[in-house]
């Protein structure tokens, strides 16, 4: 079967030791009081699946765009972010800038379509009448959990091209 998709993933979990606050406890954390307050907004019911769908969508087709830029660009600020070390390393070796940031915008696309897949397949089966509602209730978390990681980490990915290409901490 094919795997490679999760040595993208190992290799945004080795690069992003210091943003997992940011990017995974925070919007898991967003999406727990939600689901305290209101579990009835976590409700994934058609008209929430098929927004989510289309939004996901439109954040992968941005990012898929900003993939094509940075492999089909040739500038001095492309450059710049190639002959830049990052400190982070993946399997001991150590990554330039433009790797760190091509891989943070790959994630969020393999994510993107790994969530609309899901929400895609929730979307044209009952899945609220197949499972327990006490799995349902984890099943919508995680969904809206993940859903928040894209975005949280989509402002990141923005805030680190800014300060890559504008070279300011």
């Amino acid at each position: 079967m094919f795997r490679e998709f999760l040595i993208l993933i190992y290799d945004y979990f080795s690069i992003s030791k210091r943003y997992l606050l940011f990017d995974l406890a925070l919007p898991f954390a967003t999406a727990f009081v939600l689901f305290i307050l209101e579990s009835h907004v976590l409700l994934l019911n058609d008209n929430l699946l098929g927004q989510e769908i289309t939004l996901l969508g439109i954040i992968a087709g941005f990012n898929i765009t900003a993939l094509s830029v940075l492999t089909t660009a040739s500038n001095t600020m492309i450059d710049k972010l190639k002959a830049i070390n990052s400190e982070n390393r993946i399997g001991g070796k150590q990554i330039n800038l433009f790797q760190e940031l091509y891989i943070f915008i790959s994630y969020s696309v393999l994510l993107s379509f790994i969530i609309i897949f899901f929400s895609f397949i929730g979307y044209i089966l009952p899945v609220h009448k197949i499972i327990i509602k006490s799995a349902f209730d984890i099943v919508a978390f995680f969904n809206i959990g993940l859903t928040f990681h894209i975005f949280f980490l989509n402002v990141r990915n923005v805030s680190f091209i800014y300060f890559s290409f504008f070279n300011s901490k």
